[in-house]
């Protein structure tokens, strides 16, 4: 230890100042090199970027997972402490899960098991696993490795085996995740417990054929599994019990009510499945016959306009003869009752799966809807008993609910709620005391307009949520209580259950959906938005709605501890790459954990904001204009023009440059690039799809002009889809844009009308008449709209010089329209130039396709906005080259 004296501390003090000064002036001074000089960013430089994405958060919100994914697939798991910063990297790992605060799981493809303990940070690895869960009593790991000889292996948290099972073929765990069902060795099923102790036990051995389509009871009570036949094609079909220890084999040759030629064979929509008190097993039956036929390729196909299906439905949908047929089995009492049929051959079943609602979606073919009417029967799966209860009911599967108990059938008909109630076999209006529109108000499409929608079902079917335009409301089945829960319209912001927290009306019920259970008495996360904000809440009966985060941010990816009121979120915006915050409770400050893409801040950077502007009836509308990097405002720039429908949301989005983009269009690299790129909102007055688009299109076009910042004679419109389509009509219309790109649009409506959608066997006219392209009338009953809106009615007009590209593939939007234009661009000697992507659809998923997209748009742009010498590819076609 050193001793100074008096004068020698007031030395090394002077000495500290002058040290102090003179880093202080080199750290200052730019022309030291001390501070890094931003430049322009490349399309060298697009490899830096990463993504981030939230992964877990642990049981009491001590530790966070997340992964930041790269282009060229090198992802990496990262696990972070959110009290001491520290942190564990898991490079090119997958499948993370936290095992309370103990330990941290992964599969790494080179490694195989990896299993960190938290307090220590010893990592242990166990390779050849390819597979894995923690059971959720926290004391076990199932795990699995897919090889030629699959094994499964049930460990402790430690990774120390304490039992192992070869040959596994196929294994399920059940839903309370403490056992795990399998099938293995010689045809062999059996079940482990994974409870106080490791026990198996074995259902069946030594079998004379193998199982599969392993199947869990909801609550974990019983299994139901196949068995493939022998000889007969047959398969069999079991039921266990596990409390007793009872197994039940189907024998449908002494079902006397079994049909004729018919084989067990569940299907995607006729799925094996045990209902929830464990009274009925549910399972697919089909005709054996028409298994086995072949259809002859060059057989003469019939299509007769008087068919109430057209001939691709027929093959796809519509011969019900073909469709497998929903059964039951009731085990204990060995009945077999056929549900659907091929009158009835779509079901939903109800409840506690002692209903089932019936019907045909092909009922009131033809029509020209995306979903068509149907007929809902009611079915009393005891009695037998069948009830139609409603009739030219909507087809949408949000439009009929059934709640939990089965008590009530909800549906949305007349932009009402309804209930019908089963046991009182009555109908009740729910809306009749809630007094804000339940139908979609900003649905700005023809045809049938959807509800706000339906959130679930209380306690007991006590009571239902829906959604209005801003709220969330609590009403009673007979329509006498209606309570608003939140309070957005106030404050102009909409609340919504978040749905990473919640199974909203989406878990498959067969040929529909199985509402879910809120209890009001605990805290609903609530997502919400304003016109510029979002975030979330947390909503009680005592206290309402408070937010965790809501600001002019886009907040998302939000997690919640099981334990606790920890939090975790990512914020972005559009200059602002995405970054992990966390929060220990509601009330304390947000702290960083990871900021994503660092390196932006050594190149300039765009930004965007808001704009407002009203189209020719004086609606007002908004959009997002998004400046070019390092911007000065003494200059003027080129513009591009994006656009398809409402695009305003996408303004506080952020977005990393790369040229793999399935349209080819990236924000970020045009603005890097120098390039203004407006983002305008569109709204649409039903019949007339394509002077909206103009209207709106132009007006917020001009309104950036008229503020002095952009190239007037250097703006380009692009537009992808219906956005393909409204580029390309508006070129008929205006010579405002000196080059445009158009990609799988539409040119010719008519011809568009009278299109087979080959994807979904039915004629495109229902995205005219009741959809997206919003005629609301048929061709002929407005052949002059039609011709109005239609590009290549007004194609002689076009002076701007046009790219245009397509899927070889596509079957959503016809390829053919892109090439019906190019021949008439071609016809009149217009500016075009068509590029044909072979064995791609409607948006380019090879990587190496995407890029050369990309390079070929950013060409295309440069030469006509910029002046920059064309591509070969744009003057010597099929001889040219990048």
């Amino acid at each position: 230890m050193k001793i100074y004296s008096n004068s020698g501390i007031q030395a090394a003090l002077c000495l500290a100042r002058i040290t102090f000064i003179l880093v202080f002036v080199l750290s200052a001074c730019p022309s030291s090199g001390q501070v890094k000089q931003k430049r322009m960013l490349q399309q060298a430089d697009y490899h830096l970027w990463h993504t981030l994405q939230s992964d877990k958060i642990s049981e009491n919100g001590n530790w966070i997972s997340y992964k930041l994914a790269y282009p060229n697939g090198q992802d990496t798991l990262f696990i972070k402490n959110t009290q001491t910063d520290k942190q564990y990297v898991f490079p090119e790992s997958t499948n993370g899960n936290f095992n309370a605060e103990e330990s941290f799981a992964c599969i790494s493809p080179k490694k195989g098991l990896q299993i960190l303990t938290l307090k220590t940070g010893e990592i242990k690895i166990i390779s050849a696993v390819t597979q894995y869960q923690y059971t959720k009593n926290k004391k076990y790991i199932i795990a699995y490795n897919k090889g030629a000889d699959p094994i499964l292996e049930i460990k402790n948290t430690s990774g120390i085996t304490l039992m192992k099972i070869n040959n596994v073929q196929q294994f399920k765990i059940a839903p309370h995740e403490n056992a795990v069902l399998f099938s293995a060795g010689v045809n062999t099923i059996g079940f482990i417990s994974l409870n106080q102790e490791v026990q198996k036990t074995m259902i069946i051995e030594n079998a004379s054929a193998p199982f599969y389509n392993l199947v869990w009871q909801n609550n974990g009570n019983a299994v139901a599994f196949l068995q493939r036949g022998v000889d007969s094609g047959q398969n069999n079909l079991f039921f266990y019990q596990i409390k007793d220890a009872k197994l039940f084999k189907f024998e449908s040759e002494k079902m006397e009510n079994f049909p004729a030629d018919f084989i067990i064979n569940p299907t995607v929509s006729t799925k094996l499945f045990i209902s929830d008190d464990g009274q009925r097993v549910f399972f697919g039956i089909k005709k054996r016959a028409l298994n086995e036929q072949i259809t002859d390729p060059t057989q003469v196909q019939v299509w007769n306009a008087a068919d109430q299906l057209l001939y691709p439905q027929q093959e796809e949908i519509g011969q019900w003869e073909k469709v497998a047929k929903l059964a039951l089995w009731q085990p204990f009492e060995n009945k077999f009752k056929q549900i659907t049929n091929n009158q009835l051959p779509k079901v939903i079943l109800a409840g506690e799966q002692k209903f089932a609602l019936t019907f045909n979606p092909a009922q009131y073919e033809p029509q020209y809807k995306q979903q068509g009417d149907l007929d809902l029967y009611l079915n009393n799966l005891s009695s037998g008993e069948s009830i139609r209860i409603l009739t030219t009911h909507s087809g949408s599967k949000n439009h009929t609910v059934i709640s939990p108990t089965g008590n009530f059938v909800s549906y949305f008909k007349d932009q009402k709620w309804w209930v019908y109630d089963i046991r009182k076999k009555a109908h009740f209006n729910c809306s009749i005391n809630l007094h804000q529109p339940l139908s979609d108000l900003d649905f700005n499409a023809a045809g049938e307009v959807p509800a706000y929608g339906f959130v679930g079902w209380t306690k007991n079917d006590d009571s239902f949520l829906l959604y209005d335009k801003f709220d969330i409301w609590e009403v009673s089945p007979d329509g006498k209580k209606a309570n608003r829960l939140t309070h957005g319209r106030e404050k102009n912001i909409q609340f919504r259950l978040a749905k990473q927290f919640y199974d909203i009306v989406k878990t498959a019920n067969y040929d529909g959906f199985y509402t879910f259970e809120i209890d009001l008495g605990n805290d609903l996360v609530l997502a919400a938005k304003s016109n510029d904000e979002s975030g979330y809440f947390i909503w009680n009966k005592t206290s309402g709605e408070k937010p965790i985060v809501f600001n002019a941010m886009r907040n998302n990816y939000l997690l919640k501890s099981s334990k606790g009121e920890n939090y975790a979120f990512q914020q972005q915006h559009s200059d602002k790459a995405p970054s992990l915050w966390f929060k220990k409770d509601i009330k304390s400050k947000a702290q960083l954990i990871v900021q994503s893409n660092k390196q932006q801040e050594d190149f300039y950077w765009g930004k965007a904001e808001e704009i407002h502007y009203s189209n020719a009836k004086g609606i007002p509308l908004t959009g997002s204009l998004f400046y070019p990097a390092n911007y000065d405002a003494s200059k003027k720039y080129p513009m591009i023009v994006k656009i398809y429908e409402l695009k305003m949301q996408e303004s506080n989005q952020y977005i990393n440059p790369s040229v793999y983009e399935d349209t080819g269009f990236n924000v970020s690299n045009y603005t890097s690039q120098g390039y203004f790129v407006l983002y305008p909102d569109i709204i649409y007055e039903i019949g007339n799809p394509g002077m909206s688009a103009t209207d709106c299109v132009v007006a917020a076009t001009k309104s950036i002009i008229e503020r002095g910042i952009v190239q007037k004679d250097k703006i380009g419109l692009t537009g992808h889809s219906f956005g393909g389509y409204e580029t390309n009509f508006i070129l008929t219309q205006t010579n405002l844009f000196a080059t445009a790109v158009s990609s799988a649009g539409i040119a010719d409506l008519t011809s568009f009308y009278l299109t087979m959608g080959w994807n979904t066997g039915t004629p495109e006219i229902w995205r005219f008449e009741n959809q997206q392209w919003r005629m609301g009338k048929s061709l002929f009953q407005d052949r002059e709209g039609y011709d109005r809106n239609s590009p290549i009615a007004h194609v002689e007009n076009i002076t701007t010089p046009l790219l245009t590209w397509t899927g070889g593939d596509d079957m959503q939007v016809d390829w053919h329209q892109s090439v019906a234009f190019y021949v008439a661009l071609r016809r009149l000697q217009k500016k075009h130039v068509m590029l044909i992507y072979p064995k791609e659809h409607h948006v380019i998923m090879a990587p190496k396709t995407q890029k050369d997209l990309s390079i070929r748009l950013g060409q295309w742009f440069n030469h006509y906005l910029k002046g920059e010498k064309p591509a070969d590819w744009m003057i010597k076609g099929t001889s040219g080259s990048n």
